[in-house]
């Protein structure tokens, strides 16, 4: 399996990542998030000595609010961008589902269960989750909100095609993460907000998702539309994606900052949340 992945050659930092081919590109973050997940949650359980539910992390019947709501700041944050971006002749906005191979197909799923579905869970359970409640017990809420996001946002700089912009607007989107938790007391709002953003991002606009584009994963025609920027990569974010766009900077900073008044109302005793 290394050997055919050319494991040693993955590196994010430069241009070897363009070596591997689209399938193993997919296969290999997924084996990363898989192992990661892993070793989270056997620090969490074994050597913290703690539940999941101490990760504010609930599968009850209740649980489905906070993620329903994650889930709509995600898609909400990534229609607003992409409508506003197309508004202003930014983005040429075409359809862009179209016939797909068996082996395209299978690269499709892969991404989307990879991108979709693992990347959110093991990130946000290892930031919003690990780090956060680790950090919070430790020098409290505050640091516990704002290092993980400079972190998170600082590592996607490793990503393909960085952005400082990008990272700075993933760190502001972190925080909002955290403020959506911290009111919702639930770990599944910010892995709702980060599923729906990289789901409607890649596979609804067909635009890059972290560095990651559509054609540099191999699955062109599997996403419903396809966005070309037009203009400076400030505005458009450029071959990073919408997260480097100054537009969704505005976005992102209204989100969190909606959420940090209600976080603030909660506190205040007589106040409707």
């Amino acid at each position: 399996l290394v050997d055919k992945l050319r494991w040693l050659d993955i590196d994010f930092h430069g241009k070897t990542f363009e070596t591997i081919a689209p399938g193993g590109r997919v296969l290999g973050l997924a084996i990363i998030g898989s192992v990661n997940l892993g070793l989270v949650l056997l620090a969490w359980r074994w050597l913290e000595r703690k539940r999941l539910s101490d990760l504010w992390l609930d599968f009850s019947r209740k649980a489905w609010r906070p993620l329903g709501l994650g889930l709509a700041f995600g898609l909400a944050e990534v229609t607003a961008v992409v409508a506003a971006l197309a508004a202003l002749g930014a983005l040429d906005v075409r359809w862009g589902l179209a016939a797909l191979s068996s082996g395209a197909a299978a690269k499709a799923f892969g991404w989307l269960l990879a991108s979709v579905v693992l990347a959110p869970v093991v990130e946000e359970i290892l930031n919003r989750g690990y780090w956060f409640q680790n950090l919070r017990r430790g020098w409290g809420e505050g640091v516990a909100v704002g290092v993980p996001a400079a972190l998170f946002g600082a590592l996607h700089l490793l990503n393909p095609n960085p952005s400082w912009l990008g990272a700075l607007n993933i760190a502001i989107g972190a925080v909002g993460f955290a403020v959506g938790m911290i009111c919702f007391r639930s770990l599944l709002f910010p892995i709702g907000w980060h599923a729906a953003w990289n789901f409607a991002q890649f596979f609804i606009a067909g635009l890059p998702n972290s560095g990651f584009s559509v054609q540099a994963m191999g699955v062109s025609g599997a996403t419903l539309l396809t966005s070309r920027p037009l203009g400076s990569s400030w505005l458009t974010g450029g071959e990073f994606g919408i997260e480097a766009s100054l537009v969704d900077t505005v976005a992102v900073l209204s989100l969190t900052i909606a959420l940090l008044v209600r976080a603030r109302r909660q506190r205040t005793p007589g106040t409707p949340a």
